[in-house]
């Protein structure tokens, strides 16, 4: 690493080259940095305990590390500077939370950012009443010393920011999606030039990465989070607010909408954010009220989080926390079937490739067969006439012939064990039918779970099979977490209110998890343990 760079530089650079470890996170990488003090004693750990998975060590032993001493040089000549996670000017909000960026990148000045900020967000193509609404709600804001935090995006971003730069100009603050460096979208760079004058630039990328579609969702959570709360002022299905929303309930922010947004065309988006708690505010003093409630109890103390992969030699091959006995306060781990506790591919692509066998009098290999997706449209591209029928009829007895192929990670299934003897409830929570998840999951696993609930139960809304699970425990909902393997599972979790826990190992991939918003994603079965649980959950 260059040696004009000083320590701390090297210190910064050596944290975003771990950062970029297969599945080192920020929170993953935060525990581990604390246990270690230092990142060049980190990163000795990881290269040489046995316990560092291989991909990781893979990465370490290649990575370029001029690439980023380059990243940190490249951050001066733009004008901007970092804080790293643990120093004390570190931004008060973000500093509360164990998964912040482990090194912030900011252009402008970052001491006038205080606990009393809103996040105002909404769609990049708004009306020109929100465009209207935008400027009146920021105004609001420097009128009451609020500091105004957006995304620096086109629209209803672009709006509140500029309002908020107006004479009297109050305090603002954007946090971009793409490196320090970047000024994106084209159409903002002026504003980009300005906002470092009252506020500031923030980003949690390394100086040199432009935009990217993953980056955006990621910063929306450091957003809501350097934010007292959330305010849509003008949003639609599928804009971005809706995922800022999510981090914001996920960390007990309070979400604001503008009442007009119910009123307008398609709002069954808006609706459903009131339904799981959204504040819905006709004038600004409703702000106020919560603001007040809220300020200095937004976050609630939680125990500290151990690394998923212990680096001490003594403890290698042993699960964190083994023998460790819950409290009496009751705990609930509810996990999907199909990813995370078995891998039915080879059992799914042999029953299919059976069926289209018999019914199109070719041969068909199970090899050629991909499992992911819709049965009956997976027959359908195979030339079965009449799929959706022929799926109806003959698929369920297939599969129960194939379940000799059906994969259990043993892993898991041990853990489970242990969390039963801990104390810990189990339930079950799949889109499968009743007679389907019988089949693959075998008796002894079966008995583990204290509540099965299958299609049948839960009419495929898997949020309302894990209401369902926890009124039948007796366990709320904070001291619960869901365990799936798709983006589709993370969201039933959040609509839920427990905890979201995705697997690597299951059908998506870690970019596809990344993407949505999780409390922690496990990179390996034996990490489905009772240490997850006092982690997540607490003792």
């Amino acid at each position: 690493m260059s040696s004009v760079l000083s320590e701390r530089d090297r210190e910064a650079a050596l944290l975003l080259l771990m950062l970029d470890a297969p599945s080192v996170g920020p929170r993953r990488l935060l525990d581990m940095i604390q246990k270690y003090g230092r990142a060049e004693d980190l990163y000795h750990a990881l290269l040489h305990a046995k316990s560092t998975p291989d991909r990781v060590r893979t990465y370490l032993e290649s990575a370029d590390h001029d690439f980023y001493a380059n990243a940190i040089s490249r951050t001066y000549e733009v004008g901007a500077s970092f804080k790293l996670w643990n120093d004390p000017d570190y931004p008060a909000n973000l500093m509360r939370w164990e998964g912040r960026p482990p090194v912030l990148f900011y252009k402008g000045d970052l001491s006038m950012l205080g606990e009393r900020s809103l996040a105002l967000v909404g769609r990049v193509d708004p009306t020109e009443d929100g465009i209207a609404a935008a400027h009146r709600f920021a105004r609001k804001c420097v009128e009451h010393g609020i500091t105004v935090v957006s995304g620096l995006a086109k629209g209803i971003d672009a709006a509140s920011h500029t309002e908020a730069l107006i004479p009297p100009p109050g305090v603002t603050y954007a946090v971009v999606g793409h490196g320090i460096d970047h000024a994106y979208p084209k159409e903002n760079a002026e504003l980009y030039e300005k906002i470092p004058q009252l506020g500031a630039i923030l980003s949690q990328f390394r100086t040199g990465m432009g935009p990217q579609r993953w980056t955006f969702p990621a910063r929306n959570e450091v957003m809501c989070t350097l934010a007292l709360g959330t305010v849509i002022i003008e949003g639609k299905a599928g804009c971005g607010s809706i995922i800022q929303a999510d981090f914001s309930f996920k960390h007990g922010r309070p979400v604001f909408l503008l009442s007009r947004n119910l009123q307008m065309p398609n709002s069954e988006w808006a609706h459903k954010l009131v339904a799981r708690g959204a504040h819905v505010i006709q004038r600004f003093d409703q702000v106020l009220d919560v603001i007040e409630r809220t300020l200095g109890t937004s976050w609630r103390q939680q125990a500290h989080a151990q690394p998923l992969f212990d680096m001490s030699e003594a403890s290698a091959g042993s699960p964190l926390g083994a023998g460790a006995a819950m409290t009496d306060r009751p705990a609930a781990v509810i996990f999907d079937i199909d990813g995370v506790i078995v891998d039915t591919r080879e059992a799914t692509s042999a029953a299919i490739a059976e069926i289209a066998t018999r019914h199109t009098g070719r041969l068909i290999e199970p090899s050629s067969v991909n499992p992911v997706g819709k049965v009956h449209e997976i027959l359908s591209r195979l030339g079965v006439p009449r799929a959706y029928d022929v799926y109806r009829a003959e698929y369920d007895n297939a599969f129960a012939s194939a379940t000799g192929e059906i994969r259990v990670f043993t892993d898991v299934v041990e853990g489970m064990r242990k969390m039963k003897e801990n104390g810990v409830h189990l339930a079950a929570v799949t889109a499968q039918p009743k007679r389907r998840a019988d089949s693959m999951v075998p008796p002894e696993v079966r008995d583990l779970f204290d509540e099965f609930l299958c299609h049948n139960d839960t009419r495929g809304k898997k949020d309302e099979g894990i209401k369902k699970a926890l009124t039948r425990l007796g366990v709320p909902s904070q001291r619960a977490m869901y365990i799936g393997d798709t983006p589709t599972d993370l969201e039933a979790a959040r609509q839920a209110g427990v905890k979201g826990v995705g697997v690597l190992w299951g059908f998506s991939s870690e970019s596809e998890l990344r993407r949505w918003p999780s409390d922690i994603l496990l990179e390996a079965p034996s990490e489905v343990s009772v240490d997850l649980v006092e982690r997540l959950l607490g003792g």
